[in-house]
């Protein structure tokens, strides 16, 4: 009679900040890119139609921008925080700009 062996296999799933990194840059470019062709797709009706869709067109950009700036600005800093103090302080000085640029870039297709 064949002996029996009792194994047991666990397994362990760890998470690193760099998969958080990787997993906000890749999910932000995925909702920045489907919003971005929305928002495409809708100005193309609004051009042909004659429709007022220039509104929702605006916020979906708005929305597709935000999404980039979570795309770039976690894996940027990660490739900053290892660096000196002025690094970090640019970092977010440039992160202050870019996201003022978003939104008042966004305004008048909005309003």
């Amino acid at each position: 009679m064949a002996k029996k062996t009792n194994k047991t296999t666990t397994r362990r799933t760890t998470t690193t900040n760099g998969d958080i990194i990787r997993t906000c840059a890749f999910w932000g470019m995925a909702v920045a890119a489907v919003l971005y062709l929305v928002s495409g797709i809708i100005a193309l009706i609004d051009r042909f139609a004659g429709t007022s869709l220039s509104t929702i067109v605006g916020i979906f950009s708005l929305l597709g921008n935000i999404a980039i700036i979570v795309a770039i600005a976690l894996p940027a800093y990660s490739y900053v925080r290892g660096r000196g103090k002025s690094w970090r302080i640019t970092y977010w000085v440039l992160l202050a700009v870019f996201v003022l640029g978003v939104v008042f870039g966004a305004i008048p297709t909005i309003a």
